[in-house]
């Protein structure tokens, strides 16, 4: 070892742990989800899942058949003396499909961004201002894991407004077609792969919430335009618009209700963002209500009620969802969660499909709320659907006939599962 490493190796050495000593001391926040479990089927096997062909979401309490866990990190990068404080936030998330010990799967960068509060002065004293990849303000019905209103991805935005008596935010997030960057010499391309590579549009995401409309009530106005920006050569996007309207009553029976009615056109006809591939004729009519409560005393529960007209390239169908899931609370940390939800799925021109499925599932929880978690669950889960909603399942899928219940139109699944969110 030269003199002069021998020299320079302790001051490096110094300021290493200087530096490690500094960046320890900063706050550094730590959040996330997870869920995983595993069990058998009423036919043997791996336990099966229960959706119905053409519904946007089920039920999913003993029905879900995936390790899935998000990890969240991030912290206060900067603090300017305007007291403006500069957020960094990132949030990975991976899938695997519970088979074994040992499973590779892709984790996905779901959100990476900086948020930067107290942007300026009157208005904008409470103001944030942000860039990245985020979850943009998602509103969801926890049981049937539905995000009705959806408008995430990479964008830029600024919201908490203070109009005097709401509050406005805008934000403009892109959507880009998945084969993006592929060139003319591209492996396992062609040339209608390589004019789609270049499709993209922007959603113009204009919000106005915290409009007080009576005691603890308080209404959400959102009005989404997507904006096409195509390359040269590139195939068509249909534009389109989403139109909002959600009211969220607080305070009800220890817990609240929210409805909401949206509109939607064309490459807008969804629940937020953009569909690259859809008709300018798609078009989408949607009511959503949900209700949770948690009354003193020893049970909690959410209720939903879904309802979707929808049509999708010249396809026109009618989803109807309505379900709860009551939780009896015996004590602080034991408890006994039943769900039961019906699907039904109308296509124009074709029989009405259904699909009803209970579940009842102690739990060993981490208190006595109804989102208390971590929780430990045993569950029994049974379905019974109809010929036409065996008919329209995929290949393979638990209602199909190439499904592990076969021709059987009934099926069950046992097994255990853990859920957790800090």
């Amino acid at each position: 070892m030269s003199r002069h490493l021998m020299k320079t190796l302790p001051a490096a050495l110094a300021l290493a742990l200087s530096a490690s000593a500094a960046q320890a001391a900063l706050p550094i926040d730590f959040g996330g989800y997870l869920r995983s479990g595993f069990g058998t089927s009423g036919e043997g096997g791996k336990e099966a899942c229960f959706g119905l062909a053409g519904a946007g979401s089920k039920y999913r309490l003993g029905n879900e058949c995936e390790t899935y866990s998000e990890l969240k990190f991030g912290g206060d990068a900067f603090k300017a003396p305007n007291g403006s404080t500069f957020h960094i936030n990132t949030l990975l998330a991976f899938s695997v499909a519970q088979n074994q010990d040992w499973e590779q799967s892709s984790p996905a960068w779901r959100e990476l961004n900086v948020v930067v509060d107290h942007v300026g002065s009157g208005a904008l004293a409470d103001a944030k201002a942000w860039v990245g990849k985020r979850y943009y303000d998602r509103q969801d019905v926890h049981i049937i894991d539905y995000y009705f209103w959806n408008n995430s991805g990479p964008g830029a935005g600024i919201e908490n407004i203070d109009l005097g008596g709401a509050k406005l935010a805008y934000a403009i997030v892109r959507n880009a077609d998945p084969a993006y960057g592929l060139s003319a010499d591209s492996t396992n391309s062609n040339a209608a792969q390589v004019a789609d590579s270049k499709r993209t549009a922007f959603a113009h995401d204009l919000r106005v919430s915290a409009i007080k409309v009576n005691p603890d009530g308080e209404l959400t106005l959102g009005l989404q335009v997507n904006q096409k920006r195509n390359a040269p050569a590139a195939s068509a996007i249909a534009g389109g618009y989403l139109l909002t309207a959600m009211h969220t009553q607080a305070n009800l029976l220890g817990g609240f209700n929210k409805v909401a009615l949206q509109y939607g056109t064309g490459s807008a006809a969804t629940t937020g963002g953009i569909n690259l591939g859809a008709g300018s004729d798609d078009k989408v009519a949607r009511l959503t209500e949900q209700l949770m409560v948690q009354p003193k005393g020893d049970w909690s529960g959410m209720a939903t009620f879904v309802y979707e007209d929808k049509q999708t390239a010249g396809v026109h169908s009618k989803w109807t969802s309505a379900g709860a899931r009551p939780v009896y609370h015996f004590a602080d940390n034991l408890s006994l969660a039943a769900e039961l939800g019906f699907d039904t799925v109308k296509p124009d021109g074709q029989a009405t499909r259904h699909l009803t499925k209970f579940t009842i599932a102690p739990q060993l929880a981490a208190g006595n709320s109804f989102w208390s978690r971590p929780v430990l669950r045993a569950f029994y889960t049974y379905a019974k659907w109809n010929d036409a909603a065996q008919a329209a399942a995929g290949a393979g899928d638990a209602l199909s006939t190439s499904g592990v219940f076969g021709k059987k139109t009934n099926g069950s699944s046992v097994g255990f599962q853990v859920e957790a969110w800090w």
